[in-house]
């Protein structure tokens, strides 16, 4: 009995910390972009404002955004643990390309994959405005649509900030 518990110590432990340092590893490379390579940033980003309101996000983050992402609607949800406020930006197929492109170079958005019937980023970035030092997060994805259709198919991209965090 004795003899298991020291077999089976050792095995237990070489198979957990492995793990455990890849997970610290992957939280200390989550990368946040800081969309204002001028304006320094001093503290931690903020993670909510309270005073929050539906707002043209993404003009105020990037005042230089080419003219193809077009404000399209602004959601606030009162309830749950963090009040989101989503703002949408509706891109034309025929631009969604460029689109794609420019928030890779701005916000290093990664490729989007094809799932089923649309386009879709498979994990949203965290961005720093540089305005207010808050932390919000972006997504871009396409409406319902056929993988070769791409330059037909409405694509969107997705802003939340949240006005309350509650654990």
């Amino acid at each position: 009995m004795l003899f298991k518990r020291f077999i089976l110590l050792p095995l237990l432990l070489i198979t957990v910390i492995p793990s455990v340092l890849a997970d610290l590893n992957n939280s200390a490379t989550n990368k946040t972009a800081n969309l204002d390579k001028n304006m320094q940033i001093t503290g931690e980003p903020l993670l909510f404002d309270p005073n929050l309101t539906c707002r043209d996000f993404f003009q105020e983050i990037d005042a230089n955004a080419p003219d193809y992402f077009q404000y399209y609607d602004c959601q606030m949800q009162d309830e749950g643990q963090t009040w989101p406020i989503t703002v949408i930006y509706k891109v034309d197929g025929k631009y969604a390309k460029q689109a794609h492109q420019y928030l890779i170079k701005t916000m290093g958005m990664g490729d989007l994959k094809y799932l089923c019937c649309y386009w879709h980023q498979q994990k949203p970035v965290m961005i720093v405005n540089p305005k207010d030092n808050l932390l919000y997060e972006a997504s871009f994805s396409s409406d319902e649509t056929l993988k070769r259709d791409w330059d037909e198919t409405t694509f969107y991209l997705t802003i939340t900030g949240f006005r309350r965090f509650d654990i």
